[in-house]
């Protein structure tokens, strides 16, 4: 069960990954998938960190959230600490293929991804250690 929530959530992620707007996605979905083979890599080390208005904080906010979840699915809730490794590879794979479907893929979307991939490994492992002292 654990193994299909996580193709599910992998799916989920894909799918934001490969579309420019998902409320445009919801209309049209043919549409919102365009690939194209002559992708922009170069733009992958822009470091436009600045927010320009507040769909970009609300997309990073996406970005963390997305990927706190996927981490809680990937570590078991904190017990694998394998299953960080398997996350970020994860965010690096959605950014190199934004390119290709008419994205900007950033690499350090991978590091706000990341925040939310080990925020969630820290918080259960923060939450495991503190019902074990209360046991005590």
């Amino acid at each position: 069960m654990r193994m299909l929530a996580i193709v599910l959530w992998c799916g989920v992620l894909f799918v934001g990954t490969c579309t420019v707007s998902v409320s445009l996605l919801m209309s049209d979905f043919y549409v919102h998938f365009d690939f194209t083979s002559h992708a922009h890599l170069t733009d992958l080390f822009k470091l436009d960190i600045m927010p320009e208005s507040n769909l970009y904080v609300i997309q990073k906010i996406g970005h963390i959230t997305g990927f706190f979840i996927l981490s809680l699915l990937l570590t078991k809730g904190g017990k694998q600490p394998s299953g960080l490794i398997w996350a970020v590879l994860y965010a690096l794979l959605t950014e190199l293929l934004q390119p290709f479907f008419n994205r900007d893929g950033r690499l350090i979307d991978v590091l706000i991804d990341s925040i939310g991939i080990f925020g969630a490994y820290v918080l259960c492992r923060a939450l495991r250690s503190r019902r074990a002292a209360q046991r005590r």
